[in-house]
């Protein structure tokens, strides 16, 4: 494999220098580095499987102890008390503390039903219509089926080794019939462990119902042999009871949760990741890398299998009146959840890899590296006062870094309560609008400022000429005034959203989008509606492109004084160029129509930009590796990390962009 590398390493460079190659040749050869990398990981793998297997220590002892040490570890980890433990901790004593004074003052301190709602309620974590729908099933065929065999079988009281040997007999069948359902792995796998311990506990009591002086009777032992089903129905009736009163949530809600959760560490490990990658071309320490390990080979599985579960659960679940549960869309969100794990996973296998090259002296640390920035090449300005290739490729990573923790912000409040049961477009206007705002904040502080409102609307005013450019003043102090709630004189995103809700009308006019067959090509309108003080009212649209900022922008003012006019026509602008957003503000003290219309498409998420600022990367860092022939310079090492590395930008940015769509459709 070091032959494979090396060879290839050789060919390259010859095939560079003989070659008039382009730059988007060398782009296109990047998934061959990726190929290779893969093909050495394996091939390591292989090779040092055996003495790596071979030294482990299975030994039972060894075992025991480090079984009994991780769970009291384990005991002790405050991040194991999650908000679901601790609320099923609670309902479980609540209902505990109920069937003990039941058990105490009605059941003569009889144990049946305490002992069943501690064992039915403890150890599930679920929505609360599967879970209850679970226990109540194994509850009914765990005690009703196995009491009409009781009742048959405590007849028999001599001899007595009949009654035991019907009795096991009976509770053997029943519990193997339990436990297959619980290992089919089916929605109903739980009721089987309830079935199972529900029976055990009504069939392992026969002979006591049998009088050593003779005195049984029918009537006493109908009576017995009934009294633990009465006892098991009041515990049913508790955890019923229990699980319905103390915050009942439902599945679609976890699984919602748990989407989020996933995304946060997700973006986690990623940001460690790609920070590191970015920042230097040095090791990663021990701890981090153990942290990430535990993040993308322990945490993130952990969620996908419960995230598996509670789409089971979630499809299942009656949704009444709230609107029907889209199986497709959270399974195509779970499979993006996937292929993004395998991204991270790539990049961390990178960090391992390089690492362990470094440490066995595989590897140069002494070359020329992209990511360094002492480094000649990383000069801000060269010979003739343009931007360097290094000061490209540092500002599209940092952009990307930005870029791909704002879509992971966004993603994580999508699937929060507010968006539950939001539809298609109330989601894309929700998207378009931060990305308008990401956009327009251009120190990326999070916060607009006056200055940078004053650039905008000088922007889209200069472009048409309708409005004087001392009128921009009073625009963005009317502008300030009407969102700035709490005056600090900038406009978070909050805030900007808030205003939205109290008086900004949005309104969303979407048409297909197609390939260009000719010059002029349909656009998509946005228009936001304001309600505001009596005044002028201005209306102006805004197209931006790839996010670079506003261009190719028309606004009309127009002044009217007559209150409850509803709508004033729009002018958009029609232009040369596909337009990638298009904005639509005026001002109206009242408006007549829905605020939000639909006419065909919801917004196409493939407008924003991560994608693209991730191909600028590519392209930077191809244009610095060919310029000075500085591909000879490069280590195979750093080569093939640098081109891993873009190659699994592209790949977040790809499935981040396809989770917005899935996200936006559906």
């Amino acid at each position: 494999m070091e032959n494979t590398l090396r060879h290839y390493r050789e060919a390259q460079i010859r095939l560079l220098q003989s070659q008039k190659v382009k730059i988007k040749d060398v782009e296109g050869n990047v998934p061959l580095n990726l190929f290779l990398f893969s093909l050495n990981s394996f091939c390591s793998t292989l090779i040092e499987y055996q003495d790596t297997h071979n030294k482990k220590d299975f030994h039972g002892g060894r075992r025991a102890r480090s079984f009994i040490a991780s769970s009291i570890k384990e005991f002790f980890a405050v991040e194991r008390y999650t908000r679901a433990r601790m609320l099923e901790a609670a309902r479980v004593s609540v209902a505990i503390v109920m069937g003990i004074f039941l058990a105490v003052y009605l059941y003569n301190f009889s144990s049946t039903t305490p002992s069943a709602v501690a064992y039915v309620m403890g150890n599930q974590i679920g929505g609360s219509f599967s879970v209850t729908v679970n226990r109540v099933g194994g509850v009914v065929a765990g005690s009703v089926v196995p009491s009409v065999f009781q009742f048959f079988i405590s007849q028999i009281c001599n001899p007595q080794f009949l009654n035991v040997f019907l009795s096991d007999l009976v509770l053997f069948i029943w519990v193997a019939i339990s436990m297959y359902v619980k290992f089919v792995e089916g929605y109903s796998s739980y009721a089987g462990v309830v079935s199972a311990f529900i029976s055990a506990g009504v069939l392992l009591r026969q002979s006591d119902v049998c009088y050593a002086n003779g005195s049984d009777s029918s009537s006493t032992i109908a009576v017995s042999s009934y009294s633990s089903l009465a006892q098991t129905s009041v515990g049913l009736v508790l955890f019923i009871v229990v699980e319905m009163a103390m915050c009942p949530e439902s599945a679609t809600s976890l699984l919602r949760k748990n989407i989020q959760q996933t995304l946060k560490l997700q973006q986690k490990a990623f940001e460690i990741l790609f920070g590191h990658h970015l920042s230097s071309s040095g090791q990663m320490s021990e701890d981090t890398i153990e942290e990430v390990r535990n993040i993308l080979q322990v945490q993130i599985p952990a969620k996908l299998v419960e995230q598996q579960a509670l789409l089971k659960e979630a499809e299942a679940e009656p949704q009444l009146w709230r609107p029907a549960f889209s199986k497709q869309k959270y399974e195509a969100v779970l499979d993006s959840s996937t292929r993004l794990l395998n991204n991270n996973n790539l990049l961390f296998k990178l960090v391992r890899w390089y690492n362990y090259r470094v440490k066995q002296n595989l590897a140069q640390t002494n070359s020329v590296d992209i990511r360094d920035m002492d480094t000649e090449s990383a000069r801000v300005f060269d010979t003739n006062g343009g931007r360097t290739t290094h000061t490209r490729w540092q500002e599209a990573s940092n952009q990307f870094l930005s870029a791909v923790g704002d879509t992971f912000n966004t993603l994580q409040m999508l699937f929060g309560e507010t968006f539950l049961y939001s539809d298609p477009d109330q989601t894309a206007i929700f998207m378009q609008m931060k990305e308008a705002f990401r956009v327009a904040d251009k120190d990326c502080s999070g916060e607009i400022d006056a200055d940078e409102v004053a650039v905008m609307l000088e922007t889209i005013f200069a472009q048409s000429g309708a409005v004087k450019q001392e009128e921009i003043t009073k625009y963005v102090a009317d502008f300030m005034e009407i969102v700035d709630k709490d005056c600090s004189g900038k406009v978070s995103f909050e805030e900007f959203m808030a205003a939205l809700e109290d008086g900004l009308k949005l309104e969303v006019e979407v048409y297909h989008r197609r390939k260009p067959k000719a010059a002029n090509l349909k656009h998509t309108l946005a228009s936001i509606t304001e309600d505001s003080h009596a005044g002028s009212r201005a209306s102006c649209s805004v197209t931006s492109s790839n996010g670079t900022g506003m261009n190719k922008i028309t606004s009309s003012m127009l002044e009217s004084n007559t209150p409850k006019r509803g709508r004033i026509p729009s002018a958009a602008s029609s232009t040369q160029n596909t337009p990638k957003k298009s904005g639509f503000m005026k001002r109206a003290s009242t408006v007549m129509t829905s605020p939000i219309r639909r006419k065909h498409d919801v917004l196409n998420v493939e407008d924003f930009t991560t994608s693209d600022i991730a191909a600028q990367m590519k392209s930077a860092y191809v244009e610095w590796l060919m310029e000075g022939h500085r591909f000879k310079r490069v280590t195979m090492e750093e080569l093939l990390l640098l081109n891993c590395l873009v190659s699994g930008a592209e790949g977040i940015a790809r499935n981040l962009t396809l989770m917005e769509e899935i996200v936006i459709s559906s």
